[in-house]
């Protein structure tokens, strides 16, 4: 399916950047627009994580569309867990745990969460603590 297919289904509007297109979606949104890019045959490249206003997480899922970054974007307030992809797109299971180790952010549907870079027992939230400060 073409990404532009893929836009139409998912539906909203979509800004067009000079990377992609870009969908901003709520949380309860995200798992049913990456089923339709599923659907569409869109591979998962990227979760990008980084802080939003108030101490909340700004979350942006990239797919490659034939070509074609189709980007969905979500704010989550703080202490908010985030919609998993992983088992729709088990490419995303390194993506979230490492998003995990780094904002300590929690994703919703996930038996578990093995550390990647972190050893057994540490506690996540990497880029939250101050600098030089280890667990």
């Amino acid at each position: 399916m073409k990404a532009m297919e893929i836009r139409e289904r998912v539906g909203g509007t979509w800004e067009e950047r000079p990377d992609g297109y870009w969908l901003r979606v709520t949380p309860g949104e995200v798992r049913v627009a990456a089923a339709v890019l599923l659907e569409g045959r869109a591979r998962f490249s990227a979760l990008v994580a980084r802080p939003g206003a108030g101490g909340g997480l700004r979350l942006s899922w990239h797919w490659d569309a034939k070509g074609t970054l189709l980007t969905l974007e979500t704010v989550l307030p703080p202490g908010q867990a985030a919609p998993s992809v992983a088992d729709l797109y088990p490419g995303a299971d390194w993506a979230e745990r490492e998003t995990r180790e780094y904002y300590r952010i929690e994703f919703e549907g996930r038996a578990a969460t093995p550390p990647l870079m972190l050893r057994e027992g540490d506690a996540p939230g990497v880029l939250l603590r101050p600098e030089g400060k280890r667990p």
